[in-house]
């Protein structure tokens, strides 16, 4: 039996169910007082879960990851909500300590009314600047087997084909790419309404009005004013695939958007979208009334818009420096390029500190073998040779620190062609 004379990470489940507060409790303790109450005193109520938002890359084995913070709203704490965190919006997630970034703790009569609120808080939690583990918390929260409470420690691998997205389910994909679909229509008419909100404040030329011309809509002689917009998915469950989204916009004389998506066009939205300031934004379709958030930053040329919408949570990268132009006749389509480096490259899984070289630049190896060591946030990772081959352009060194996605070094496969001599 193991025994811990301090409190676990997950007290406060304890203190929603039992009303008290442990950690009073300790100080009192340590000041010479007796516990309050006895063991028989203490009261039990109803259901508490507890979620760790983490900033970790789920798909690469949940290892942890760094960033900024740019857009940081925890749900608003209650009597039955409660978040504990030691980070704010513009602050640094760092490879020199753990990547949590908070703790969300909820209260229900019971497990069922408990999950509830769970699902609902992890929804409307929102982070965005760096990976994290919320989309994952929400799928977790909603499989059948732990609403039934089957839940055991490999739950993960038991159903892991229902937890990730994996690009070959077609079913899952499809569920996925619409949603995302939706997302970017959303986010092209709450854009285009905050533009406007802008332009509204500070119409251009310093006029104390908006000209006919920018006003929503944009008045055009016999036909109404059209634009394109592109964004591309940061699709976390599959980056290899193509993942842009070419949106045309047409402005409805009532004020709506036409959204069209698709190969042609093929896919067809009206969307009325009002300002709400701070981010939030009332948007309806098809009769359907709904809120959503955005957060927008820019980072290494690209702008990079997220968007909340029901219990979806998408990003989206938009070039910066192009310049959308309002002319029917010629638009100019920003367009994404992404890099790949030559076969055979490794490239740092996190970032961290180069702790070991387990290898020299030019050394054989085999698939598989060791090649160095990185650790970070009190985890060590081992990065290994994908291919047998030899060791090429290793250069870095012991004790230096790594960016997430920064080349380590690259294996060249050497290639031998085998000569027969007819000796007859």
């Amino acid at each position: 039996m193991e025994m811990n004379t301090r409190l676990q990470v997950e007290h406060p489940v304890t203190e929603m169910i039992v009303g008290q507060d442990l950690v009073e409790w300790q100080i009192r303790v340590a000041s010479g007082e007796p516990l309050p109450m006895s063991q028989s005193q203490v009261p039990l109520s109803g259901h508490a879960f507890e979620a760790r938002i983490y900033a970790e890359n789920v798909l690469k084995g949940f290892l942890p990851a760094t960033g900024v913070l740019h857009h940081y709203r925890p749900v608003p704490v209650s009597s039955t909500v409660r978040v504990e965190t030691g980070v704010g919006q513009a602050d640094t997630v760092s490879m020199h300590y753990d990547p949590m970034i908070a703790k969300l703790v909820v209260w229900g009569e019971n497990r069922a009314a408990a999950l509830v609120k769970l699902k609902d808080c992890l929804s409307k939690f929102q982070v965005a600047g760096l990976p994290t583990n919320i989309n994952f918390l929400q799928k977790l929260a909603k499989h059948w087997a732990f609403e039934n409470g089957d839940v055991e420690t490999h739950f993960i691998e038991r159903f892991k084909d229902d937890l990730f997205v994996a690009p070959t389910n077609s079913k899952s994909a499809k569920e996925a790419y619409d949603a995302a679909r939706l997302g970017a229509t959303l986010v092209a008419a709450c854009v285009i309404s905050t533009e406007h909100s802008l332009l509204k404040e500070n119409p251009p030329g310093g006029n104390r009005s908006l000209s006919i011309w920018y006003s929503p809509p944009p008045f055009r002689v016999h036909h109404c004013a059209m634009r394109t917009m592109e964004l591309e998915w940061a699709n976390e469950y599959d980056s290899s695939a193509s993942n842009l989204f070419a949106l045309s916009v047409t402005y409805k004389p009532d004020g709506s958007y036409l959204i069209k998506t698709g190969e042609n066009c093929s896919h067809c939205m009206e969307v009325k979208a009002a300002d709400l300031g701070n981010h939030d934004f009332r948007v309806e379709t098809d009769a359907v009334s709904m809120d959503v958030s955005l957060a927008v930053y820019s980072k290494d040329q690209t702008k990079h818009i997220h968007i909340w919408h029901g219990s979806h949570h998408h990003h989206f990268r938009q070039k910066i420096g192009l310049e959308l132009s309002d002319n029917d006749e010629v638009q100019h389509k920003p367009s994404f390029h992404t890099g790949s480096h030559p076969q055979g490259t490794v490239v740092a899984p996190m970032a961290g500190l180069v702790v070991k070289l387990l290898v020299k630049d030019g050394t054989k190896v085999e698939e598989g073998q060791p090649i160095l060591v990185l650790e970070a946030m009190k985890m060590e990772h081992v990065v290994k040779a994908p291919c047998a081959g030899c060791v090429h352009g290793l250069l870095v060194t012991a004790g230096q620190q790594v960016s997430d996605g920064s080349v380590l070094f690259s294996i060249e496969v050497s290639h031998f062609t085998l000569i027969h001599l007819d000796r007859s």
